[in-house]
């Protein structure tokens, strides 16, 4: 009660307007834009809106039991584990034409295809996980054709033994051709012929992505029929491929010497009996016109710094280097990165331990580096502190551990907006699985 004998009645959130709710309610994710309809009858209603289901990401139902939509929140949490059941009844009720982009995960069948298809005109965007080990009878020709972008992931490295079930799966996908697709993630996919020759008639594609792939001798000129078609293509990767003969990858050499702004490709898993002497050939074929902006080559063996240095003098607009677990890069080459690479933002250098301290010094007061990691490495505190002190850009440094714990707390004070963090070295666990 004020001096004026007035009442104070504090603002709620029901007093916002209904543009403004839609507007909140479009940033919570699949869980919380669920259960705020158990809030109140307006905020059910409100939920129904087609502008807040844009996206979906219905893998989100997985760890999701609820009674809003489902009386049984026991029962629906083990459908959901093991049926699509569920993701199609949720995707009957809310997906439609407002739905541009969708994630479901391991959460499909055909009747979900064939929903999308008929409900979601406007669908561009969609993302499928774990085909071949757990949805072998999946029809892929029921995918909408107008979409962008497309992920699909047929196998992981970790079940390159269900390669030989693929083939029905790719059948499937090439039935038709996607006309207006810009991105397409095929993890596991075998490169035939078909698929060449529908992915050639993509003219806009620009990004490919083809990790875990195999490449037998069979499949070369399909290859080449897929790199060379595609005259926009602008981004590939090719991480964690397998190639079986000096001739495979003489011709994965040939084909991606294409005006590519972003490569990436992990060598080491490579099949071949010697598998370290071509990759020199490799940098000699890649980027003639020094387009790369983005190159990562983690796990490459081989790499000799003179061919490296010819490498980063014709390729001075790269902006982002990956070279970890590269035995081979040296001093030398840290002095090529430094000199020739100045608008480099991004370099990972982890694993590499032929490069000393000196080496590392060569990168102070480099101008425009801004992210960092130097862990698992023979490299003193004092070689550390002394990079990230000069490196008058750098916000993220990633270290091993045991740097860490020393650097964090002496550039806390010294740098208080440098985010010292500790490296995720994922690569380390493919090396020892292959």
């Amino acid at each position: 009660m004020g001096q004026t004998g007035s009442y104070y009645r504090p603002t709620s959130i029901n007093d916002l307007t209904d543009d403004d709710l839609l507007k909140i309610f479009s940033y919570l994710n699949l869980k919380d834009k669920i259960l705020s309809t158990r809030v109140c009858k307006r905020w059910r209603d409100l939920l129904k809106h087609p502008s807040i289901w844009k996206r979906i990401d219905v893998t989100a139902y997985k760890r999701l039991a609820h009674k809003t939509l489902w009386s049984n929140a026991a029962e629906l949490q083990q459908v959901l584990q093991k049926h699509e059941t569920i993701a199609l009844e949720f995707l009957e009720t809310y997906a439609g034409h407002s739905t541009t982009s969708i994630n479901l995960g391991e959460l499909v069948n055909n009747d979900i295809l064939i929903h999308l298809r008929e409900s979601c005109p406007n669908l561009v965007h969609i993302k499928l996980t774990k085909l071949v080990a757990k949805h072998p009878n999946i029809k892929l020709s029921l995918l909408p054709r107008n979409l962008r972008v497309i992920n699909l992931r047929l196998i992981s490295f970790r079940e390159k033994h269900m390669q030989a079930r693929i083939s029905s799966h790719m059948r499937d996908f090439v039935v038709e051709p996607f006309l207006f697709l810009h991105h397409l993630s095929l993890d596991g996919a075998t490169i035939s012929c078909a698929l060449s020759k529908q992915l050639s008639l993509s003219t806009k594609l620009s990004t490919l992505r083809l990790q875990s792939c195999v490449l037998r001798p069979s499949m070369t000129e399909d290859f080449e029929i897929l790199t060379t078609q595609l005259n926009n293509l602008t981004q590939l990767d090719l991480a964690f491929c397998r190639f079986y003969t000096e001739e495979v990858l003489e011709v994965v050499l040939r084909c991606i010497a294409i005006n590519l702004t972003s490569l990436r490709y992990c060598g080491f898993h490579c099949l071949l009996p010697s598998p370290h002497r071509k990759f020199d050939e490799f940098l000699k074929f890649i980027s003639p016109d020094g387009s790369l902006v983005r190159l990562h080559l983690s796990g490459m063996q081989g790499i000799t710094p003179r061919v490296f240095s010819e490498f980063t003098q014709r390729n001075q607009n790269l902006e982002i280097l990956h070279l970890r677990f590269c035995k081979t890069i040296n001093d030398e080459s840290v002095v090529s990165i430094a000199t020739n690479l100045q608008h480099l933002k991004e370099l990972k250098l982890s694993g590499c331990r032929d490069i000393s301290k000196h080496g590392y010094r060569q990168l102070a007061h480099h101008p425009s580096l801004q992210v960092l990691e130097i862990a698992e490495m023979n490299i003193a505190l004092e070689a550390i502190l002394f990079v990230a002190r000069s490196l008058p850009c750098l916000i993220h440094l990633s270290l091993s551990p045991t740097e860490h714990k020393v650097c964090a707390k002496v550039l806390r004070k010294e740098r208080p907006q440098l985010v010292v963090s500790v490296a995720r070295l994922d690569y380390q666990e493919y090396l020892d699985h292959f």
